[in-house]
C-alpha cells in the first residue's frame, strides 16, 4: 500500500470539505507531540504563601515590642516610687473604732431649799463701843446683837471700803450704852478711815 508523499499538497488541490479557493478558517494546529501536560495543581493554603508568613512575623514583632516596652514602663515606675527603709518600721494602720459612753442616767433633782434669813421682829440690846476697831470686827460685835446689816462710810472721802479689815471706826451714829430696840436693820452706821490714816 502506497502511503501518500509527505509535504504540502500540490497547488490547486482543494482541502477536504472546501471549494476550489476557498482557505480554512480555523488555523490547523499541528498534532503535539510527547506526555501530555500534567495538570495545573491547586492554588496553596493561605498559611502557606510567603506574603502571609512576612505578615505574621511582623506582626509578632510588633507584640514582642509593645510588650518589653510595658515591662520598661512597669520597671520606671517602680523604681521610682519611694521604698521604704529597713530602719522605719512599716506600721499597719488600722480603722479609728469610735466609742460613744452609756448616756448619763437621770437622776431626778430638787431645787435647793431657799436660805431664808430670819430677821427678828425687834432686838433690846445696849450699844457697844465699836470705836477703835476694824470695821470687820466691829460687824461681828453688831451682828452678835441679832443686827445683820450695818453701814459704813468713808470720813476722808467718798472712798468704798472693799477690804473691811483695812477700815478702823472712828466715830457711830448711835453712841455707847444707848438701848437699841426693834428693827435696827440697816440703822448703825459707823465712819471710818484707813488704818494708816488719823480720825478727824
Amino acid at each position: 500500500m502506497s502511503q501518500p508523499p509527505y509535504g504540502p499538497p500540490p497547488e490547486g488541490t482543494p482541502f477536504p470539505g472546501f471549494g476550489k479557493g476557498q482557505q480554512p478558517t480555523t488555523p490547523m494546529v499541528p498534532p503535539q507531540f510527547g506526555p501530555p501536560p500534567e495538570p495545573r495543581p491547586d492554588k496553596k493554603p493561605l498559611y502557606q504563601r510567603s506574603w502571609f508568613i512576612v505578615v505574621v512575623v511582623i506582626a509578632a514583632l510588633a507584640v514582642i515590642g509593645g510588650s518589653l516596652g510595658k515591662k520598661d514602663d512597669t520597671s520606671t515606675a517602680a523604681s521610682a516610687t519611694p521604698t521604704t527603709s529597713a530602719s522605719t518600721p512599716s506600721v499597719a494602720t488600722q480603722p479609728s473604732v469610735v466609742v460613744t459612753p452609756p448616756p448619763a442616767p437621770v437622776v431626778a433633782t430638787q431645787p435647793p431649799a431657799a436660805t431664808t434669813v430670819v430677821t427678828p421682829a425687834g432686838v433690846d440690846f445696849a450699844m457697844p463701843d465699836l470705836v477703835g476697831l476694824d470695821l470687820q470686827s466691829a460687824q461681828n460685835v453688831v451682828q452678835t446683837n441679832g443686827v445683820f446689816f450695818s453701814r459704813s462710810h468713808d470720813l476722808l472721802g467718798s472712798r468704798a471700803q472693799v477690804l473691811d479689815s483695812n477700815w478702823i471706826v472712828c466715830d457711830q451714829n448711835i453712841p455707847a450704852g444707848q438701848q437699841v430696840t426693834g428693827d435696827a436693820e440697816g440703822l448703825i452706821d459707823l465712819g471710818v478711815v484707813k488704818r494708816e490714816e488719823s480720825c478727824p
